[in-house]
């Protein structure tokens, strides 16, 4: 079996441990950090660094992507299961951008800056709070789109894992 190119494999298992703690993180935050906690902004800044990197990391993934092909999936694999697949990586990419940019561009338009581990990134556009608010709501639900996302991507790979043909075993490409 074929298996993908090294560089995609190192890029796919970081922005997976990127991705949840992400999302964790993002969770955390908005449903059970008290507001008047003292680690707040911290956590707010973490989760804004980190989602700063996942941004970069998804352009490089991307464009990664493009120069070392993905592996043909096994022929024996059902039509329709290489259609959900290539959907549902198409709907990873988009969202595993649309996520970070939403929040990046949300911060920008409540006036605040975003930050890489201290460092001030360029505001990308102006403060807009009607915007603002329309990009928070982007934000949460392409957050919560890309986790169910996530789940049936790590369902799939079960299912093909453990019961389907060993040939169909897809994460022996991703190893």
């Amino acid at each position: 079996m074929l298996k993908y190119a090294l560089s995609s494999r190192i890029i796919h298992w970081i922005s997976t441990i990127l991705v949840l703690t992400i999302l964790g993180i993002g969770i955390y935050m908005t449903d059970f950090l008290p507001k008047d906690s003292p680690n707040h902004l911290k956590i707010y800044e973490l989760h804004k660094s980190f989602g700063v990197i996942a941004l970069m990391l998804i352009i490089i993934r991307i464009i990664n992507r493009f120069v070392k092909k993905a592996p043909a999936l096994p022929a024996t694999m059902p039509k329709i299961e290489v259609i959900l697949s290539s959907l549902g990586h198409f709907g990873l990419y988009v969202l595993l951008f649309c996520v970070p940019l939403s929040g990046y561009l949300m911060s920008n338009s409540f006036g605040f800056p975003v930050h890489l581990f201290g460092i001030e990134m360029p505001f990308l556009i102006g403060t807009n709070y009607e915007l603002g608010k329309l990009f928070a709501e982007a934000h949460e639900l392409c957050a919560y789109a890309l986790l169910g996302l996530v789940i049936i991507h790590i369902l799939a790979v079960i299912k093909h894992r453990y019961f389907d043909k060993p040939e169909h075993d897809v994460l022996k490409r991703m190893w």
